[in-house]
């Protein structure tokens, strides 16, 4: 793990020890797998079936995380999702002399500059011409990695493209486990913030 990595997550640690009881403790069985998934009641032997409710792939962790094609359908990952994205544009609305565009309501297309083929989460427009385009991952935590480099991948040719038109342009993959946990691929964000001169530590403590 690289100091950026351990530095985030320790944060995490210090987030962790100030929830609320009952929040700790679902944080605890989430990380040891002991949340009551049908999975776990039938091994268990508290249930008769480990199937889902609502598409009949065995309910484990996972499922329930990041793998229920009904729960993909209702908007529930999507959901998790953008509530993270529009904190981070919220809170990078406050670097000055910087344009922002972030793919959810309220703020300014990414389309404007990337264009209707790919929808990057993020961009920003600072004042010495550098354009970040930040990518959010939301997930399980076995596969933050795998879709940090499939999304590197897929946004190659726009960071090229962009080159054209900016001085410098910078990918960032910020990569979260539904528990807060940052991926090895977060370290750029953190190099990010630091040349925004911009410390959003306190306000994830305080949010």
């Amino acid at each position: 793990m690289n100091h950026s990595t351990s530095t985030f997550n320790s944060l995490w640690s210090s987030v962790q020890s100030k929830l609320p009881k009952n929040i700790f403790n679902f944080t605890i069985r989430y990380i040891n797998n002991t949340l009551p998934t049908r999975k776990n009641l039938s091994k268990w032997g508290l249930s008769s079936t480990s199937d889902c409710f609502f598409c009949y792939s065995p309910k484990t962790l996972l499922h329930v995380i990041a793998g229920c094609k009904t729960y993909l359908d209702q908007g529930r990952f999507t959901w998790r999702h953008d509530s993270v994205l529009n904190f981070l544009a919220s809170t990078l609305t406050a670097v000055k002399n910087s344009t922002l565009y972030a793919d959810i309501p309220g703020f300014m297309n990414p389309s404007v500059i990337a264009g209707d083929r790919l929808r990057p989460d993020l961009l920003l427009v600072t004042e010495n011409r550098c354009l970040y385009i930040l990518e959010l991952t939301v997930g399980y935590e076995s596969n933050l990695q795998v879709n940090a480099n499939r999304k590197r991948q897929k946004y190659r040719d726009l960071i090229n493209e962009q080159k054209a038109d900016y001085d410098k342009v910078k990918f960032v993959n910020l990569s979260l486990s539904t528990l807060g946990v940052f991926g090895r691929s977060s370290e750029n964000f953190d190099g990010m913030l630091s040349s925004l001169k911009l410390n959003v530590m306190p306000s994830i403590v305080n949010t």
